[in-house]
């Protein structure tokens, strides 16, 4: 029995130290995803924004939203996947959910939309090299710095001028909040042409941060009361 346990123990070892040269030196994740990443900015015209410009209302709403885990989880999240796999593998064979904001990196730099179960599969296997060979506030960075918000807008820089006519760091915390939620259904949320239904998805952004912890009721409701100014035509 002890024997069993050292050799499963000595097994996962083994693995975990070969995707760890696998990922540093035969398959160089991080450099790909960096290099997709700056060709997706050239191409798109996105503003590229540094970690400290980011305002921290955002990031907080997006983790919040999006992967209330990712400060601590290794580039997957394993109960989102276990969720999705129930839900969804029993209906058609495809897992839709369960994304960490590293796998949603992973598909809009390496891999894109396809709805396969091979492209997920290694979607969260390149979220896992990434864990292991790049920070979470680069990961977190390029995320918001790649991702599509709707109106043409890529990056988040790029999406507080098209929608509000100012960069990020003058951007209320409504407008940011607002800004936040739009890259779930960046078409359907398109402040410009469906206000009350980003309006709605950012009450939703909001309960999100009081339901994490980073925001009061009070705090929700302030933020909610604040002035959207849209950027007129």
């Amino acid at each position: 029995m002890r024997r069993g346990w050292i050799r499963a123990l000595l097994g996962l070892m083994a693995l975990w130290v070969g995707q760890d040269v696998y990922f540093h030196t035969l398959n160089p994740v991080a450099a790909r995803v960096r290099q997709a990443a700056a060709l997706r900015m050239r191409e798109k015209h996105v503003h590229p924004l540094s970690y400290d410009e980011i305002p921290a209302i955002f990031r907080k709403a997006v983790i919040a939203t999006e992967d209330r885990r990712f400060w601590s989880d290794p580039g997957i999240d394993p109960i989102g996947i276990a969720r999705s796999v129930v839900v969804d593998v029993e209906r058609d064979g495809y897992v839709e959910g369960g994304s960490t904001l590293t796998q949603q990196l992973v598909d809009n730099t390496l891999l894109g939309k396809q709805k396969t179960l091979r492209r997920k599969l290694l979607q969260a296997w390149y979220a896992i090299g990434l864990y292991d060979t790049m920070s979470k506030q680069e990961v977190f960075t390029l995320y918001a710095n790649v991702v599509y918000f709707g109106h043409g807008a890529y990056g988040l820089y790029n999406a507080c001028e098209t929608y509000f006519g100012k960069p990020p760091w003058d951007c209320n915390e409504g407008e940011l909040t607002l800004v936040a939620g739009l890259p779930n259904a960046p078409s359907a949320y398109d402040p410009l042409t469906h206000y009350a239904l980003a309006r709605s998805r950012q009450q939703v952004v909001l309960e999100n941060m009081v339901d994490d912890g980073q925001l009061s009721a009070s705090q929700a409701q302030a933020i909610w009361r604040e002035p959207i100014e849209l950027r007129a035509d």
